[in-house]
């Protein structure tokens, strides 16, 4: 990711007075890149609204002035996660935009990993949902799963360009974002009284701390999950498809490269100093976490409710500390959102409940009830994001961040980075490991028709 786009990141979360001027522009009173309604301004849920009237169509600015021009539909259908906490924030939502359009949400919860494959089936069955919940645009459109969201340029500045494009290929949109997220360090300030800078610092607690006998450790993180090892591969020079301005290079994986091999074998050391235990999971990383035996851990937005709740004050985040040399680690950055389905017969309505979802006013509401973040510009703004250090502590880590390749091809990579990462963490040769693995996506990828 380039330097700036780096920074634009940053300094919309952080919610700074420069990035509201360098954004420029002025949408119905609200800067366009980093200003929207206050969150007390009313986002359309008015149960007296005419039926007939869409209840994102007001000043909140959630839908296109005169609503849908489509047949209202009698219901709609979407497929969130299975969270159950999320699922109580969404059935709100959806109360209150029935309340508003008269139209019944029938809410189905799917696993978000198996959402395409059951849509694929699904969906030409005509029982696929509207809206589904997705990380991304992937390889959803080649799939054909997915369709245009045509929402007004009003509504597409509420989000961060970010965020959009996250959930856009070849420049068309297919969903409207709710998430932003990237993993940071957490530590227990009891344990850690100061943030590690560097990996010295890291891995002298790791040495001070660590006695697997009592399952006491220094630093816990889901090594063999390519989602977190990421961060160290990357900080490392690795990278996954070649990028050439934007444009990934499908036959350039650098997944077995120099990089990528110096970072694996960085993982690699901690298993061999007994650092980190075998089989280390993310209900490992959590439990200990939460029951005060370990120092610090990494992981993401979603955990900061749970670790508060057993934690309290203990609890802070800060950014993965920087590599040998100085690097900082490239933790993931991720957009989840609500995408409209290829198969839905009311595509305008769907995109306004879409809105209506992410708007900011429930935007809001979810971050409150959940811990995500949403790229939603003006609750970046929000003194509840702005002053809350846990969130800041992320949003110095996303400036270190790199997006998804936006490439269909990434789907290959997962399951053979994940075995490599196994072997690698149980001391197999780290080089041989991912050139294992390098092969098996290339095979991946011929198989699915790339070229």
């Amino acid at each position: 990711m380039l330097k700036s786009k780096k920074m634009l990141i940053t300094l919309s979360l952080l919610a700074v007075s420069m990035s509201l001027a360098a954004c420029g522009g002025n949408n119905n009173g609200n800067t366009a890149n980093n200003a929207k309604a206050s969150a007390s301004t009313n986002t359309g849920t008015n149960a007296n609204a005419p039926a007939s009237e869409s209840p994102s169509a007001d000043a909140a600015a959630t839908a296109e002035v005169s609503g849908p021009t489509e047949a209202k539909p009698a219901e709609l259908t979407i497929w969130p996660d299975t969270a159950e906490d999320k699922l109580a924030v969404i059935q709100a939502a959806a109360d209150k935009y029935t309340a508003a359009t008269g139209i019944k949400i029938n809410i189905k919860p799917v696993a978000m990993n198996d959402q395409p494959d059951v849509l694929a089936l699904d969906g030409p069955a005509g029982k696929g949902p509207d809206l589904f919940y997705q990380p991304g645009i992937g390889s959803l459109v080649v799939k054909g799963l997915v369709q245009e969201v045509k929402a007004s340029d009003e509504v597409k500045g509420t989000y961060t360009p970010e965020a959009l494009a996250a959930l856009s290929q070849d420049g068309v949109l297919y969903g409207l974002p709710l998430v932003t997220e990237t993993y940071a360090l957490f530590y227990n300030k009891k344990l850690v009284p100061t943030a590690p800078a560097t990996i010295a610092d890291l891995e002298q607690i790791m040495k001070d701390q660590t006695d697997a006998k009592k399952q006491n450790y220094g630093f816990l993180f889901e090594a063999a999950n390519f989602y977190f090892a990421w961060g160290f591969l990357g900080g490392e020079g690795g990278y996954i498809f070649k990028d050439n301005a934007g444009k990934y290079d499908i036959n350039d994986i650098g997944l077995n490269k120099e990089g990528t091999v110096k970072g694996a074998s960085l993982i690699q050391s901690w298993f061999n100093n007994g650092y980190l235990p075998k089989g280390v999971n993310g209900d490992i990383v959590g439990g200990l976490f939460t029951q005060g035996k370990v120092g610090a851990v990494i992981n993401g937005p979603w955990a900061i409710n749970d670790y508060k709740k057993a934690l309290g004050d203990d609890l802070a985040v800060a950014p993965i500390p920087t590599l040998d040399g100085g690097a900082h680690p490239t933790s993931f950055i991720g957009v989840k959102g609500w995408m409209l389905s290829k198969f839905t017969k009311s595509p305008e309505w769907a995109a306004d409940f879409a809105a209506f979802l992410t708007n900011e006013e429930n935007a809001l509401d979810y971050f409150q009830k959940t811990g995500e973040v949403p790229p939603v510009i003006n609750v970046l703004n929000n003194p509840i994001l702005t002053q809350d250090p846990l969130v800041a502590g992320f949003s110095q880590q996303i400036q270190y961040g790199q997006p998804f390749p936006t490439v269909p091809e990434l789907d290959h990579v997962w399951d053979p980075m994940a075995n490599a990462l196994k072997f690698i963490t149980e001391g197999k040769d780290v080089q041989a490991s991912l050139d294992d693995a390098v092969k098996l996506i290339n095979d991946k990828m011929k198989m699915a028709g790339a070229k």
